[in-house]
């Protein structure tokens, strides 16, 4: 009979309870696994930042060496490629 109101008891509150609980412990489990490999890619970037300043910095000194040789930088690398074969 639909005119009839039952008391029934809520699940809904059960529900969010065990929604909420279930983001705790994925997020803290995630956390844990993927915490140590994420902090490392951070320390991996920063290296591979220092090294491409590095790299910069040693193709000034190689251009300002080049310069005050006098040695052409295209002239260069064309004479490198032809030196450079290996048959």
């Amino acid at each position: 009979m639909p005119w009839v109101k039952r008391n029934t008891p809520s699940y809904r509150y059960y529900w969010i309870l065990a929604a909420i609980a279930s983001v705790i412990v994925g997020v803290s489990a995630g956390y844990s696994w993927w915490g140590e490999s994420a902090s490392v890619v951070t320390i991996v970037e920063q290296e591979l930042a220092n090294s491409r300043a590095q790299v910069r910095l040693l193709e000034k000194r190689v251009k300002a060496l080049e310069a005050k040789l006098g040695i052409d930088s295209e002239s260069a690398a064309a004479e490198a490629d032809q030196s450079a074969k290996a048959y």
